[in-house]
């Protein structure tokens, strides 16, 4: 074993090295319409005094992703491809690491895309995808594709994604998430290769429209989607049947100019209280989130940008109702940090402001600050996803501050990039005095990337 994750390692890592390389030259589309592009990722990461019960201290990991995207164009109809090939090596047997980044040989897209023009009478061009693929959505915090993870979720179904000629976008999906597989916690370790299956108790559906430049610049989306889960053979459920609907008003970035995404989600439905067959109970679902983001980009030197931040997410109170709320497939690496062996803060009973400065010192160099506060929306629910609870609310919602820092910069342009970055948990009173808080310190935990694309 040690010799082939060795062996896997040196290839995944010459083969950056070799296709980084100045003489290589990217294989693009030919005369046929067939084009092919790639890329591998490596990353090393640690880290010590883990907030989650039941898992180790310290840990560390090291992965890959290599991504693969074959497609053929007939002129108006195309077929694509993608292979994704995430391994995982090195981590602790009780490592929180999981299907995210461990996945190996797995299709992540296989689809027929059918290129639209006009539609009702509105120039514009779009797509409809049908088939197997991954999906984003407006600003991602419902469904996303993120890239911090090595197996992103994909799905089995139609999208529709079209955007007119002024800019409005209309986007519509219906599709079934796939279970990532193997779950067990050996084939990960192992790296077994076991092809992911569609799940056919869960249904997703809905979609959004955005009009560009609605007031001020400023562009205004409006979204719903429908998620409905029911048990199956050797997988029961907690029934989930859930409408989620928002609004979000952004203007993006821009030197010398104010920006700002603001946007709140309602989550209604009904779900039952565990996922035991007996409990045939529905409970009302009545969850909410919220993001507030304003920023400044001053117009010279490094560009820097300034920005004031506040998440909310609705967290279980003793209501009769279900109060927490279901990020469902959303990404949450840029509103909380990174994720894999570290990512205690996810978009479900916390609440946290923050200011974030990032800025550009040189061509091809980036790098970001940010600090966030941290508090539970209900003292007696789970923080996030740590899993630390405390039923009785007396260890408080103080959960403490997160300080995160990243740098970035292209070693060759558009061909090899490094990443670095680290964060640490400065755990408040809750996160420290809950009755199952491991006693293990603050969290500390850093990264280094290494990503080659061809």
């Amino acid at each position: 074993m040690k010799r082939w994750t060795l062996a896997a390692g040196g290839t995944a890592l010459a083969s950056m090295l070799m296709v980084a390389g100045p003489a290589q030259a990217a294989i693009d589309e030919d005369a046929t319409g067939f084009s092919i592009e790639g890329s591998v990722r490596a990353r090393a990461e640690a880290v010590d005094g883990q907030v989650r019960p039941n898992a180790p201290e310290s840990d560390a990991m090291l992965s890959f992703r290599t991504l693969i995207t074959a497609s053929y164009d007939f002129g108006g109809i195309h077929l694509t491809a993608e292979l994704d090939d995430a391994r995982s090596y090195f981590q602790n047997s009780r490592s929180t690491a999981g299907t995210s980044e461990s996945n190996a040989l797995e299709p992540l897209q296989a689809y027929l895309g059918v290129e639209l023009g006009g539609v009702a009478g509105q120039a514009g061009k779009g797509v409809v995808r049908l088939g197997r693929f991954t999906v984003n959505s407006g600003s991602g915090r419902i469904l996303d594709r993120p890239d911090w993870s090595n197996s992103p979720n994909s799905f089995l179904g139609v999208d529709f994604d079209w955007t007119s000629k002024r800019g409005d976008r209309l986007h519509l999906v219906a599709v079934r998430p796939f279970d990532k597989l193997p779950s067990d916690r050996a084939s990960m370790q192992d790296n077994k290769v076991e092809l992911d299956r569609a799940n056919p108790g869960l249904h997703f559906w809905g979609g959004s429209f955005t009009r560009a430049k609605a007031v001020a610049g400023a562009n205004a989306e409006i979204y719903g989607f429908w998620l409905g889960e029911r048990d199956r053979t050797g997988r029961p459920t907690r029934d989930r049947e859930l409408f989620t609907s928002g609004l979000r008003i952004n203007r993006g970035a821009a030197k010398g100019k104010f920006d700002f995404d603001v946007e709140g989600i309602l989550q209604r439905g009904t779900m039952r209280a565990t996922t035991s067959a007996a409990d045939v109970t529905d409970r009302k679902v009545r969850a909410g989130s919220a993001h507030v983001e304003l920023g400044y980009t001053f117009p010279t030197g490094w560009t820097p940008r300034v920005a004031a931040l506040f998440e909310y997410a609705s967290g279980d109170t003793s209501a009769p109702s279900v109060t927490r709320f279901d990020p469902l497939f959303g990404g949450r690496r840029g509103d909380f940090g990174p994720i894999s062996l570290y990512g205690p803060v996810s978009r479900a009973n916390v609440i946290s402001p923050g200011i974030l400065f990032d800025a550009k010192p040189a061509k091809g160099w980036d790098f970001m600050l940010k600090a966030q506060k941290l508090w539970l929306a209900s003292a007696t629910d789970s923080f996030a996803a740590t899993s630390v609870r405390d039923a009785t609310g007396a260890s408080g919602r103080d959960a403490g501050f997160q300080f995160e820092g990243r740098v970035r910069t292209w070693v060759v342009p558009k061909r090899l990039r490094l990443e670095a970055g680290a964060a640490l948990l400065a755990k408040g009173d809750f996160l420290t005095d809950a009755p199952n808080a491991p006693d293990t310190g603050d969290m500390r935990f850093a990264y280094l990337g290494i990503s080659t694309f061809f």
